[in-house]
């Protein structure tokens, strides 16, 4: 008799546990919504989104702040780490006649001259030095030492002039597998975003992108136009430096005069120069406003590179690829082949994607009609 009344007992008391956590869990929400004001779902959400904070949920307390912090620090640790390997020393080459070990025998790692970037495996590097450090750079007097610290004589380098950002290259002797970094495509650029200046093995400025820009107002189809600022303004031992994304991949350049070029405008540089050995640049020959920055009161026209004389230079170049086309000053290019362009896509930009020789299609408007004209790129002189 016992045993079956605990046997019916059973169903009534987990009835009674079940509605006591049902009525507990009820008079919570009730308490929240109506009391608190706090419309959040309890249990199941770990994150607060710290814009909806609210006047009757004014404080915030984290109870372990130091996992906030150490977070960013071990992502910064980590980034420079990954960039540490494609990071290369520039040292003035030192004699080793001597048996007797002496200061002046000594390559102190960690204060090279200057810095360089592995962009091939097989050995080629940029750098960005001063005018007068290019002046006086015999490669026979130089080596570079890798972080792995192997030391390399230096055997070739570029033949570019007077680039942006101060940017030469030179070659490793003998190298390979060296770790090379991605550069950032223009579209995964975003303002605000966190970077890294990286200017030697002991100094690194972790700040953001604060704004992109052309440079100067009339633009040219054939030169760098974009350029970067950094939240702050970089000290001067930030000179010649290199940029990276929070991911360990190249952003941009620091040039001795502060100047910051976003790597992908270099693409055509280094793209020719490694698969031919000469520097060749694209030559379309022509000068433009970029309406998505302009507003012009002869265009109703929100975007696309309109073709205008510059204070030195007409609007489209004479024997230019442009001018033998037929293109003329006063028509807005708005596409090439199939790139719309807009405030993200630049035509300076999207010429030096592209090679000496390649064949491209131009769309324009001319009158309110649109053409389409095809030609080929010249390489600039």
């Amino acid at each position: 008799m016992t045993q079956e009344r605990k046997h019916r007992m059973l169903p009534v008391i987990i009835f009674s546990i079940l509605f006591g956590l049902i009525a507990g869990a009820a008079a919570e929400i009730i308490t929240r919504v109506y009391f608190l004001k706090d419309f959040s779902v309890p249990y199941f959400n770990n994150e607060v989104n710290l814009a909806n904070l609210n006047n009757n949920r004014s404080n915030l307390i984290i109870q372990d702040a130091k996992k906030v912090v150490v977070n960013q620090d071990v992502k910064v640790g980590e980034t420079i780490s990954s960039i540490r390997p494609s990071l290369v020393g520039v040292f003035k080459e030192l004699s080793a006649t001597s048996t007797k070990t002496t200061a002046s025998q000594y390559y102190k790692l960690d204060e090279p001259l200057l810095v360089g970037l592995a962009i091939t495996a097989d050995g080629w590097i940029a750098i960005s030095a001063s005018a007068d450090f290019q002046k006086d750079f015999n490669i026979k007097n130089y080596v570079a030492i890798t972080s792995d610290r192997k030391i390399y004589k230096i055997d070739k380098i570029s033949n570019f002039d007077s680039l942006p950002g101060d940017l030469i290259f030179f070659h490793l002797e003998s190298a390979s597998n060296l770790i090379v970094k991605k550069v950032v495509p223009r579209t995964d650029i975003s303002l605000g975003q966190s970077v890294l200046a990286i200017n030697d093995f002991s100094n690194v400025l972790l700040t953001s992108l604060s704004s992109f820009k052309k440079t100067p107002t009339v633009l040219s189809s054939d030169s760098l136009n974009a350029r970067f600022t950094l939240a702050g303004t970089p000290e001067d031992q930030f000179k010649n430096s290199f940029v990276f994304n929070l991911a360990g991949d190249l952003v941009a350049i620091i040039g001795e005069d502060k100047e910051i070029v976003p790597a992908f405008s270099y693409n055509s540089y280094w793209q020719t120069f490694f698969k031919t050995g000469t520097a060749a640049q694209p030559f379309l020959g022509v000068n433009y406003l970029d309406l998505s920055a302009t507003k012009s009161l002869n265009l109703n026209l929100e975007k696309g590179a309109w073709l205008h004389n510059s204070e030195t230079l007409p609007a489209v170049i004479k024997n230019s690829p442009a001018a033998n086309a037929g293109l003329l000053e006063g028509d807005v290019i708005s596409w090439i082949n199939n790139q719309a362009l807009d405030a993200n896509n630049d035509l300076a930009d999207i010429i030096a994607s592209h090679n000496p020789g390649d064949n491209i299609t131009i769309t324009y408007i001319r009158n309110g009609a649109e053409k389409e004209i095809s030609l080929k790129l010249g390489e600039k002189k």
